[in-house]
């Protein structure tokens, strides 16, 4: 485990290594398998579909002090603020870049949000993303970094929620009191989905 170790919030400065190291991260997750099958062209474009959600909904988003080993990212309760301009923008951009594989993307993040609301319709914190440098796995990173999140779900009494397409995630999870309630596909012809659910803690 990683002593000590400063979790810090994320610099607008840093968002283009952030989306890096998170493409990284990402590059094998069943969800981003199964909307850019591509291997080279997932490697690819994942940088620029990170920094672009960065850009569109406001959120709480942590990193490690110094060398970013990690990021999570966590949206309050209630509607995230969005930058109307800046969805705008990636609304003409996407199809652009993403070509075919549009319809796959659009899909997963309808068939996520859905699920989300009808899993856990209470307010509540939401982990939208946590993502750790590949070479700093099982080091205590993505321990350290949700602990923002779980703070805020338990001075404000409110559950907190994710959804993973990866079930070697549901141990670690697990670990940090979440439990599985739901499972699906995201969408229906998209890959397994579980939704967990951490009850406030205040």
């Amino acid at each position: 485990m990683v002593a000590r170790m400063e979790i810090v919030r994320l610099e607008p400065g840093q968002v283009d290594d952030v989306s890096a190291m998170l493409a990284r991260a990402f590059q094998d997750d069943p969800a981003w398998e199964w909307v850019l099958p591509d291997a080279q062209r997932r490697a690819a474009l994942l940088p620029w579909l990170f920094r672009m959600n960065f850009e569109v909904t406001e959120a709480e988003v942590w990193t490690t002090a110094g060398a970013i080993l990690g990021c999570a990212r966590w949206l309050p309760p209630g509607r995230p603020e969005i930058h109307v301009a800046r969805m705008l923008r990636a609304l003409v951009a996407t199809p652009i870049r993403v070509r075919e594989a549009t319809s796959r993307f659009l899909a997963y993040g309808r068939a996520v949000e859905t699920m989300r609301a009808s899993a856990v319709p209470e307010p509540h914190w939401y982990l939208a993303g946590i993502g750790v440098e590949p070479s700093h796995r099982r080091s205590g990173v993505g321990t350290a970094l949700m602990q923002p999140g779980l703070d805020a779900s338990a001075r404000d009494d409110l559950p907190c929620a994710l959804l993973t397409n990866n079930e070697e995630n549901l141990a670690f999870y697990e670990r940090h009191g979440f439990e599985v309630v739901r499972e699906g596909r995201t969408p229906d012809d998209g890959p397994t989905a579980w939704m967990m659910r951490r009850p406030g803690i205040g």
